[in-house]
């Protein structure tokens, strides 16, 4: 059985840090030691980095940030998942007490420290981890009050990779987290309703008629891909959907694929051919509608 081996990675951005260079701190030798780091990078270079980063008490800097984020860039390129794992925690302990300063660049290592988790120990508190991530990203509002890009896209991130986890523990029938659990935790950050309130402030078209009640008609079957490129791989997509007047899915998008982009192809071409079929059709048109633009479709794929 193959654990997940890669994942969809966020984009670790360039950044203006306000308000924290407060107080004169001694920040030398982090800088000395990112220099070098920077100059070239080695398990040497890297090690001394880390440590003059432990060794530095004051409070976050632009300097500190700087080098806590390049060494989780150079981590997460080069895919060591103890060693991602070690300086994504250390980023969002050190970022911490300014993520609401940096909140992208500190809710990204809580990512990153999860993910890496699962891939390094199958640990399945890495499925709470991730947990934190979604409901943090899914109730993030920026300070003009908008749900910004990039929550949006982590969240579907984390919420695929939670689904990926429970998929793998469930096809190695080992125990995890059950839903209750993740439910708690994502509860902590407010609630499904107040999510969709935010989710919602997005432009979206305005109907005059309300969507019409049914199901959607899943046919062709998805099924799992055949080929050896995929054999023993799990894997989470999250889709998004339109209906057209008829019904007809259109246009639809990846939100999320972890751990790669290997079910892709597979979903959209599947999804693409399923219809939404209204429970009373005489209505359509008159009492309801059938276009839509805020479809998700969560798929995960597993080998039992």
């Amino acid at each position: 059985m193959r654990v997940l081996s890669l994942f969809g990675l966020v984009v670790f951005t360039c950044f203006a840090v306000p308000d924290l260079n407060a107080q004169d701190l001694d920040v030398t030798a982090v800088v000395e030691k990112h220099a070098a780091f920077t100059s070239q990078s080695t398990k040497d270079t890297r090690r001394d980095l880390l440590d003059a980063l432990s060794a530095y008490e004051g409070d976050p800097t632009v300097e500190t940030v700087q080098a806590y984020l390049a060494l989780m860039m150079n981590d997460t390129a080069e895919a060591e998942y103890s060693e991602m794992r070690e300086t994504a925690l250390a980023t969002a302990a050190h970022l911490e007490p300014v993520s609401d300063i940096l909140p992208r660049q500190y809710i990204e290592a809580k990512y990153v420290a999860a993910v890496s988790y699962f891939n390094d120990r199958q640990n399945q508190d890495a499925i709470l981890e991730i947990a934190h991530v979604e409901g943090f990203t899914r109730h993030f509002v920026d300070d003009t009050g908008e749900h910004p890009d990039w929550a949006d896209e982590l969240k579907w991130k984390a919420d695929a990779w939670g689904m990926a986890m429970e998929a793998y523990f469930e096809s190695s029938r080992e125990r995890y987290p059950d839903r209750a659990e993740v439910n708690a935790i994502l509860n902590t950050y407010g609630s499904l309703e107040q999510a969709a309130r935010i989710g919602a402030s997005k432009n979206q078209p305005e109907y005059a008629l309300p969507h019409c009640p049914g199901e959607m008609i899943q046919r062709p079957k998805m099924r799992y891909p055949s080929g050896k490129a995929l054999r023993g791989k799990f894997g989470a997509v999250i889709l998004g959907l339109e209906f057209d007047s008829e019904g007809n899915v259109i246009n639809p998008t990846v939100l999320a694929s972890v751990p790669v982009e290997e079910f892709d192809e597979k979903s959209l071409r599947v999804v693409g051919k399923w219809r939404y079929k209204p429970d009373q059709p005489d209505q359509v048109g008159v009492t309801c509608r059938l276009e839509r633009t805020d479809v998700v479709q969560p798929l995960v794929f597993e080998i039992r």
